[in-house]
């Protein structure tokens, strides 16, 4: 039967790729870049080879690895010695490494180191122009796929914690050819819009060639250029792009990322709740210092009546100093003026006489203007302390017509308020106190609306 009229299976038609495919390759040199490598817990290395238009799928089994002169490393440039095997259940085929030699770093791998050293002098990696988030940003961008499970995560992260927010989608390829420039012009209408209050820049974990976008010049300027502050979800914790050193936050997946967007409604609210509680406690402790403050500032003030008691003492006292100086002065001017008396007796026949008659005329007179001098001046000084115990003194202000009610206790009235109906009122004038009752209010007759 011709092979055109024959019915194979699938499997079939795999093995029989693969019996082409290890016939025909059973050595093989190939020189690539390393790309998506990881270790599984069989100890066996899975890795991409790749150049600048195609890949291939690569393996280092355990029993050949301690036989290499050299381990591979992400974005080295090897060369590699093998055989190419194919796995029929899945149809795939790989290369099976036996020997390995390093050739530098990768092509992709310069650029990059390249692109990073240029913008790191540019300072666009600097810590000090990063910007905190807000508190609760009410509208939240978000740049990613539309059609992917990020946003799916996010929308239920950001349900979950925080429900009242605007989220606006702005839809972007985000690897493979073209996604930079789709990330760009996201960035670009969102800035354009100005209702985000934070961005989010979002993508699931891949390969590090899934990631390239994020590693474009383009990007990581839109990204710093941004009014809002951005936060880089790009790939898996492992992953470090361009994008998230230029970012004002770099989130390990775009679920964390939307957890660092929105505090828990719950604890915000305890939160708020224990600082509503210190802020009363602290309140109370302030009222209660003024008011231990005021009550010692009351205790040192001296009611109206002991200072006016108190001046009084010291009127009365000056007072009798004065009358006490008077007496004195008095009394030693008297015995001199005896003295003097007697000393005239004695020479009340002397021919001095007349003379000092006159001076004694003279001296009387003169002392007693110094004794009228010196009374004058007292009494000013009486009349000064007098004047300024009178200004001081409640009784002055009752001179001009004002009144000094009681209650009951003794107390001053300072407020109406304060007094009940039926209260008893002691009301002291200028001269002579009153008795009165303080009686309820009645409405005013006189209030209705004349129409």
């Amino acid at each position: 039967m011709p092979p055109w009229e024959q019915w194979l299976t699938v499997s079939q038609l795999n093995e029989q790729i693969r019996d082409l495919l290890e016939g025909a390759w059973p050595f093989v040199r190939l020189q690539g870049e390393i790309s998506d490598l990881h270790q599984p817990a069989s100890g066996h290395l899975y890795f991409t080879l790749m150049d600048a238009q195609s890949r291939l799928r690569a393996v280092v089994w355990r029993s050949t690895r301690h036989r290499l002169r050299v381990l591979p490393r992400a974005g080295e440039s090897v060369r590699v010695t093998g055989r190419i095997a194919a796995y029929p259940p899945r149809g795939e085929y790989q290369l099976v490494v036996e020997g390995m030699q390093t050739g530098g770093a990768g092509a992709e791998r310069q650029r990059f180191l390249q692109l990073f050293a240029r913008l790191k002098e540019e300072g666009l990696f600097d810590e000090r122009r990063k910007r905190a988030l807000p508190l609760l940003p009410e509208t939240i961008g978000v740049v990613t796929s539309a059609s992917g499970a990020v946003i799916h995560d996010i929308v239920t992260v950001l349900d979950s914690r925080f429900p009242h927010y605007h989220l606006l989608l702005a839809h972007a390829k985000v690897q493979g050819e073209g996604a930079a420039e789709e990330i760009v012009a996201a960035l670009h209408l969102l800035r354009a819009d100005g209702r985000a209050q934070v961005i989010l820049c979002a993508r699931g974990g891949g390969a590090t060639e899934d990631l390239a976008a994020f590693n474009s010049e383009a990007v990581v300027r839109a990204i710093a250029a941004s009014p809002v502050p951005v936060i880089s979800a790009v790939g898996h914790e492992v992953d470090v792009t361009l994008a998230d050193l230029v970012a004002d936050l770099r989130a390990p997946t775009p679920s964390a990322a939307a957890e660092r967007l929105l505090p828990e409604k719950n604890q915000l609210q305890e939160k708020l709740q224990i600082l509503r509680h210190r802020l009363r406690r602290a309140l109370w402790s302030r009222l209660e210092q003024q008011r231990q403050a005021v009550h010692a500032v009351q205790q040192r003030l001296l009611h109206p009546r002991r200072r006016l008691e108190f001046l009084r003492i010291r009127c009365d006292d000056l007072l009798q100093r004065l009358c006490a100086a008077q007496h004195h002065g008095l009394q030693r001017q008297r015995q001199r003026l005896e003295s003097l008396q007697d000393r005239l007796s004695v020479w009340a026949e002397g021919t001095a006489v007349a003379l000092f008659r006159s001076r004694l005329t003279q001296n009387r007179e003169r002392l007693q203007q110094a004794g009228r001098h010196y009374l004058e001046r007292k009494q000013a000084i009486h009349s000064r302390l007098q004047t300024r115990l009178h200004g001081v003194s409640p009784l002055a202000v009752l001179q001009r017509g004002y009144a000094i009610v009681y209650n009951q206790r003794g107390q001053v009235v300072r407020s109406a308020e304060e007094l009940p109906t039926g209260e008893r009122l002691r009301i002291r004038l200028a001269q002579g106190e009153l008795i009165a009752i303080l009686l309820p209010q009645k409405e005013n007759p006189c209030s209705d609306t004349l129409s």
